[in-house]
């Protein structure tokens, strides 16, 4: 019978998280113009996004431990601040050229770094 590696339910469960922030940042995203694809409204984006992260959220203590906690709470902070940032620019509405709602976008996603960050330490 195989032994399970240590810590091994907490990266499953970060795992899981993780996912959930990757669908988040992909459902921002749609947002972007592309060839062949009519954009997602900002608000919408930002909404499905905010959605998204808000079942990130609800999923984080279940990899919450002792030996992850400092790494938890950096991604609980980047994930309520990417939340925050997301609510104050859908609540805004601003009319963005190509250039300024990549940037602006990636301005939302900043903070979920945490969480990559949080990957390579849990490995």
């Amino acid at each position: 019978m195989g032994r399970r590696r240590r810590g091994g339910a907490e990266r499953l469960a970060f795992g899981e998280v993780a996912a959930l922030i990757e669908e988040a940042k992909d459902r921002l995203l749609v947002a972007v113009p592309r060839p062949r694809r009519e954009p997602e409204s900002l608000p919408l984006a930002l909404l499905a996004f905010d959605r998204k992260l808000g079942e990130a959220r609800a999923a984080m203590e279940s990899w919450r431990t002792p030996a992850t906690e400092d790494s938890w709470r950096r991604c609980l902070a980047g994930l309520d601040e990417a939340r925050r940032r997301a609510e104050s620019l859908r609540l805004e509405a601003p009319s963005l050229d190509f250039e300024a709602l990549v940037l602006v976008l990636g301005d939302v996603i900043a903070p979920l770094e945490a969480f990559g960050e949080a990957e390579r330490s849990l490995r």
